[in-house]
């Protein structure tokens, strides 16, 4: 009798394994083709603001080429950016300019700050407007007027396209991430936290026990701060304690701001691996929120929402690059499309998965993604 009923619970149970997995996996029909029949490899997308084309980043020193995703063909292609490990890109808000930001591993160990390469490219000739050799985060205001830089403490202003500076100010122990709300009213930042931050965020403040916690959070935890574009002045501190932020954004609307990090190694719990978080926090009141959408990713991962903004997709991994789609309102995973089987086939049509895998929302509800020399178009259901 116990042995049927240990029988039955592990069926039950396997069930609803089966099931589960049979959500997230929903949608099984895709097509894998290389990108307009290049075959080289690809490290970065961004859909143009009128949804035609793509921008697709080159590794490995390949140039980006303009793609129409309708036709398969490529339209235009600039020899930008160079850079070996490739680059992550992005459409300034009207089209006028493509952002490249050098490509770079996420590192849950930083002795120092990390410094990366930017360029502000023209969509439509090519030509590399604006170079930042090394610097922490880069952003395009979405008047297009300006872009903002973060640089040692340094958070400055510069006009476009001429890079003339304008304005700047320090932000004692800044880390990683800049980012400007898209009425250009509030400048977001990311910095290590005071000891008395630390002590009034309600992780340790609510906490009888958390003395221990105070130490390490110093040493290895972040805060955000918004400061007034206007007139420089801090406007408030996010009341909540993040681990290594590397990237800030801001939703379409504004809304939202949504912030990735990961834990710094000594701060790791997770027995699933090196677990990173988009977390998002309410606008303009800084209020953080319940929301968060979590990714396994090795490089910094690409993360964006669909049009309609009720999917919220992210690349993470599973042995082979994974693209996640989440719902954007409550934090639930809806859907995972994973390469592993997808690159097994592929292997006769000489395509090569990459972790520098990406991807778009396409405005006929299908997604595209890259990895390595492989395209991949998707659409879940």
């Amino acid at each position: 009798m116990i042995l049927k009923q240990h029988i039955l619970f592990f069926s039950l149970f396997s069930l609803l394994i089966n099931w589960s997995v049979a959500q997230t996996n929903a949608n099984e029909e895709y097509k894998d083709f290389h990108m307009a029949g290049d075959k080289s490899y690809r490290s970065g997308m961004a859909l143009s603001p009128d949804g035609k084309t793509v921008a697709v980043a080159g590794a490995q020193g390949h140039p980006l080429f303009i793609y129409d995703w309708k036709t398969d063909k490529i339209i235009k292609q600039f020899e930008v950016g160079g850079w070996s490990a490739g680059a992550k890109v992005y459409y300034s808000s009207k089209g006028t300019y493509l952002l490249l930001e050098q490509a770079s591993v996420v590192n849950f160990a930083p002795k120092k700050k990390r410094e990366l390469a930017f360029e502000i490219v023209n969509a439509a000739t090519g030509e590399v407007v604006q170079k930042v050799a090394k610097a922490h985060a880069v952003q395009i205001a979405k008047s297009e007027s300006f872009y903002i830089v973060l640089s040692g403490n340094e958070v400055s202003l510069h006009e476009l396209p001429s890079g003339k500076k304008t304005k700047s100010f320090t932000v004692d122990n800044a880390t990683h991430s800049v980012a400007i709300s898209p009425d250009e009213k509030t400048i977001a930042i990311s910095h290590r936290p005071t000891l008395e931050q630390v002590k009034n965020a309600p992780t340790i403040r609510n906490d009888k026990k958390a003395k221990k916690a105070i130490k390490p959070a110093l040493k290895y935890r972040e805060m955000i701060s918004l400061y007034d574009a206007k007139t420089l002045q801090k406007i408030k501190t996010v009341n909540e304690l993040y681990d290594i932020v590397y990237r800030l954004q801001f939703s379409i609307d504004g809304k939202l701001l949504y912030n990735y990090s990961i834990p710094h190694i000594k701060m790791q719990t997770a027995s699933a691996g090196k677990q990173g978080y988009i977390y998002a926090i309410q606008m303009p009141d800084g209020e953080p929120t319940r929301i968060s959408f979590m990714t396994l990713a090795t490089f910094e991962p690409d993360f964006t929402v669909n049009e309609s903004g009720a999917l919220f997709g992210v690349m993470s991994t599973d042995g082979f690059p994974e693209l996640r789609i989440y719902n954007n309102l409550n934090g639930r995973l809806l859907y995972r499309f994973n390469m592993r089987q997808r690159l097994s086939d592929a292997f006769k049509k000489k395509m090569m998965g990459d972790n520098r895998a990406s991807f778009v929302f396409l405005p006929d509800g299908n997604i595209l993604m890259v990895s390595g020399n492989q395209t991949l178009l998707w659409k879940p259901q």
